[in-house]
């Protein structure tokens, strides 16, 4: 199984289960799906999101970067397994703690981002390298980034493809707390508890309101329309061609 889901007293624990990379190929993530779906349909309890193995993720297996994600069309980009589970994070209506024992590349780190709060052991790195690979991100995705790690950190990670160490998304308030790996269970099991003793409807409508301040799409229809076609471009590109080879 992709992923393990148990049930704690007051948070549900989802561990990615596919080391030693987890990466995210459809499998993980409609597993996510499904299980975000039914949590939300049920009591909706708080969430630890973790990993087993070297790495918390991977990322998406370059191979297998659908074209879809990259369509022109929103409509098409949004009914993807990988933008579903950005929603499904996004709009879970309580808030989710991940814990990082390990690296996380590219699309793993979108999906750090959508989290609320995120504790890291201490010589973890993060990497999103779109451009060493001939491609454009989404805007989506950017603004998730430059809302985690603010702009200049995020203009240097993505502009540069180079990984950067924990300390320095600490630094930039990415990560809320950096410990040892040994402590890494316990100093998430205690933001979990002092979030459980919010009552929990104000801890939804808190998250609803503070996510919904940050997703007021300012861009105009032609700004979308060209960030479509320059991320289109990229997909079929010389570049990607050989990035894949």
């Amino acid at each position: 199984m992709p992923l393990n889901v148990e049930p704690k007293d007051q948070w549900v624990e989802i561990t990615l289960n596919q080391p030693p990379r987890t990466i995210l190929d459809t499998t993980m993530l409609e597993a996510l799906v499904e299980t975000l779906d039914d949590l939300a349909r049920g009591d909706a309890p708080l969430v630890l999101l973790r990993s087993e193995g070297k790495h918390f993720s991977t990322g998406y297996p370059i191979e297998d970067i659908p074209e879809e994600i990259f369509h022109s069309d929103p409509y098409v980009r949004a009914a993807t397994p990988f933008e579903k589970v950005m929603d499904r994070l996004t709009h879970y209506p309580a808030p989710i703690v991940a814990a990082v024992q390990g690296d996380a590349y590219g699309g793993a780190v979108d999906l750090l981002a959508c989290c609320d709060l995120r504790v890291a052991a201490a010589g973890v790195r993060l990497g999103v390298p779109p451009v060493r690979l001939g491609l454009v991100y989404s805007h989506t995705g950017l603004r998730r980034l430059i809302r985690g790690f603010g702009s200049p950190l995020a203009r240097e990670m993505l502009l540069t493809g180079e990984a950067l160490p924990a300390e320095r998304a600490y630094q930039s308030g990415f990560f809320c707390r950096l410990v040892s790996f040994a402590e890494l269970g316990a100093t998430a099991a205690a933001l979990l508890t002092d979030m459980a003793r919010g009552g929990p409807e104000a801890l939804r409508g808190t998250r609803r309101i503070l996510n919904l301040l940050e997703e007021v799409e300012v861009l105009p229809a032609e700004s979308l329309e060209e960030i479509a076609r320059l991320r289109h471009a990229s997909r079929s590109s010389e570049e990607f061609v050989k990035a894949r080879e």
